[in-house]
């Protein structure tokens, strides 16, 4: 299992609350790091030498836009040619929407849980498809 801190992008402490919730009653031990906007995460990136687990980020967020986001993690971030998961996860999606993070090479677009056992389960089989996938080593 990777146990490297997973990067959630976000700007709701609200589902920062229940994501550390769930991750925990699931028994992950993976740290989690929250970023509220994209400049937080690409400063993350470029300062740091982790290499997160996996990369949750909603659409919607301050100042650069979850596509925004995703094309500067490929062009400009020390981690574009690592491998690591980028997840779009957003409460609402346009099929545009779905086609665009695709277009970016996303690994997945996920809308997030209705309740909590929702979210639960769909991070569980997020954190378990790729603990399991095998990607290219640099």
């Amino acid at each position: 299992m990777n146990t490297n801190p997973i990067y959630i992008v976000g700007d709701d402490k609200d589902d920062e609350d229940l994501v550390e919730e769930a991750i925990r009653e699931l028994g992950y031990q993976n740290e989690l790091k929250f970023f509220h906007s994209g400049d937080e995460i690409l400063n993350e990136l470029k300062s740091n030498d982790t290499v997160p687990f996996i990369i949750l980020s909603d659409i919607n967020l301050p100042r650069i836009d979850g596509f925004k986001l995703r094309e500067k993690i490929l062009t400009e971030s020390p981690i574009a040619n690592k491998s690591v998961p980028f997840i779009f996860w957003s409460t609402t999606a346009s099929n545009a929407q779905v086609k665009k993070a695709y277009d970016l090479s996303a690994q997945g677009f996920f809308l997030k849980g209705a309740s909590f056992n929702h979210l639960k389960e769909e991070l569980d089989e997020i954190i378990k498809y790729w603990s399991n996938a095998l990607t290219p080593r640099e």
